[in-house]
């Protein structure tokens, strides 16, 4: 057995026990072909807690930083784990991410690109979906929640829901306009999916905390807007 096999088998009893997991939607991954699943981010335990809920062998991509100690660079590689370089495109990333698409596997990412602090859902680049469109692979979006051990100490409870596949206009390729498209669809599904999870007693703070960072959203996009508009009618300066 491989050290992925080991870990996919022991993983759950150990999460079930520990972290009191409760797994949901995982019939809306599909069976086989390839996948892109897309998740919030709010801690280090997201990638093994999603890889192990998961019932396909999962890839994930990693900061590189994570792979500066050579016995752990080991390990998480036979873990189906690869590196990023953060802040940059990083070509190398970007074939290995494709390559598994193209045979059929299922590549995990977090389109935030970095872990929330709040636990509510933070800004994702349009740019983070490129390989699913490409590919055209099947676009599950995926909500995460108590997985923040500093938030939720000693015997937390962690929820993953899997949602039903994302839409999106794989013909209108991955120029920046469709990909924000793609992005923002995501973010409407996964807060919708995080409400789903989010335990009554921390309900009223993640609305709020989700409020405020909509509205800073939705300001950034209406600046983005009308400096696109600026460079259509440069008269309207």
């Amino acid at each position: 057995m491989s050290l992925y096999g080991f870990c996919h088998v022991t993983f759950p009893w150990l999460f079930k026990i520990w972290l009191r997991w409760e797994i949901a939607g995982t019939e809306n991954i599909p069976k086989e072909g390839k996948v892109v699943l897309a998740a919030n981010h709010i801690s280090l335990l997201d990638p093994p807690t999603i890889g192990a809920a998961c019932p396909r062998p999962v890839n994930f991509m990693a900061k590189a930083e994570l792979f500066h100690n050579p016995v752990f660079a080991f390990i998480i590689r036979h873990l189906g784990v690869f590196p990023v370089r953060r802040g940059s495109a990083d070509r190398e990333a970007i074939k290995t991410g494709l390559g598994v698409l193209k045979r059929g596997g299922i590549l995990a990412i977090f389109p935030e690109g970095k872990r929330s602090k709040t636990g509510v859902l933070e800004e994702a680049g349009g740019g983070a979906f490129m390989m699913a469109v490409k590919t055209k692979a099947v676009l599950i979006p995926a909500a995460i929640w108590g997985s923040d051990l500093k938030r939720h100490p000693g015997w937390p409870k962690v929820r993953i829901l899997f949602g039903k596949p994302l839409e999106y206009d794989a013909a209108a390729g991955i120029g920046r306009e469709n990909l924000e498209a793609v992005g923002e669809e995501w973010r409407r599904r996964v807060i919708e999916l995080q409400r789903q999870i989010v335990p009554p007693e921390e309900r009223e703070r993640f609305e709020a905390l989700t409020a405020a960072v909509e509205a800073a959203h939705q300001k950034r996009l209406q600046r983005l807007a009308e400096r696109e508009t600026k460079k259509r009618n440069p008269e309207q300066r």
